[in-house]
């Protein structure tokens, strides 16, 4: 039976030649296929591709942190889910966990970690797939067992040598992010700045008469209000002048009042002028 291992990248590619040469020590009748080490020279690679894609009954896809977005492996991807069931077709995931998926085609597809509990059930998982040689399978993980440590063995150089460079990447992301804070928050400093000589900026002047006459309509004062409290003052004046000379001439608080009536409504008399020029005051 033909598995087709599918890679995108350098880091994929290592893993899919580990995975080709390690397979058959377990499942001897299994036959992988990589497409850069198994397509014959001079052939014309996509023609072959589609003819192992075609002849393969399980497919595994070498998924790495580098490759996981690669159009080539989303398309394998594609081409092995419509030869055979999505259940003999299993995402390797090297240096990845389940969640990184969650926005990838691949989430289709039972993931396979690299552990050797998951990577357990994929080899039963192509002994099953297997018609005529499936393997006994107490004798498989016998099998397993023994050479499950050689796998380990040269897969972990290159988990190492992944996590060395991605944290060499991360840290240059980290100071590329402090940089970028610091930058914007000099920008907002600027920005502040700018604001604070010229208040303008937020409030515009034809925004604030906006808004003034907004109150206005929604709250309109009625000016006849402040008619019939100039009429009235000018009434009580009358009154006031009215009284004999003794009682008026002592009594200073009351002219005091008097003076005071007479400025505020001076200045509500002189505001609706200003407001009314304006277009900010509803008769």
């Amino acid at each position: 039976m033909k598995v087709f291992l599918s890679w995108s990248g350098d880091l994929s590619h290592k893993v899919a030649l580990e995975l080709r040469e390690w397979i058959p020590f377990v499942i001897q009748s299994v036959e992988p296929y990589v497409s850069s080490e198994d397509i014959d020279k001079g052939s014309r690679w996509s023609i072959d591709i589609a003819k192992e894609l075609e002849d393969s009954s399980f497919g595994i896809l070498c998924v790495t942190p580098q490759n996981i977005d690669a159009p080539w492996l989303n398309f394998e991807a594609g081409a092995l889910s419509k030869a055979f069931t999505t259940s003999n077709v299993s995402p390797f995931l090297f240096g990845l966990k389940p969640s990184d998926l969650k926005k990838s085609p691949l989430l289709q597809f039972q993931s396979t970690l690299y552990d050797k509990k998951d990577l357990l059930k994929l080899v039963l998982s192509i002994n099953n797939a297997l018609v005529k040689e499936k393997l006994d399978e107490s004798k498989l993980k016998t099998t397993f067992d023994v050479w499950y440590e050689q796998l380990k063995s040269k897969l972990d150089p290159l988990l190492k040598d992944a996590d060395n460079k991605s944290g060499l990447k991360a840290e240059d992301k980290t100071q590329n992010n402090s940089s970028d804070a610091v930058e914007e928050i000099l920008e907002l400093t600027r920005e502040q700045f700018k604001i604070l000589r010229n208040p303008e900026m937020i409030l515009p002047p034809d925004y604030i008469t906006h808004l003034l006459k907004e109150i206005n309509q929604n709250n309109p004062v009625d000016f006849r209000v402040v008619r019939d409290l100039e009429m009235g003052l000018r009434k009580l004046k009358i009154v006031i002048s009215s009284l004999p000379e003794e009682i008026t001439f002592e009594n200073k608080e009351l002219d005091m009042a008097l003076n005071r009536l007479d400025r505020a409504i001076i200045f509500l008399m002189e505001n609706h002028r200003r407001n009314r020029n304006r277009g900010l005051f509803i008769e």
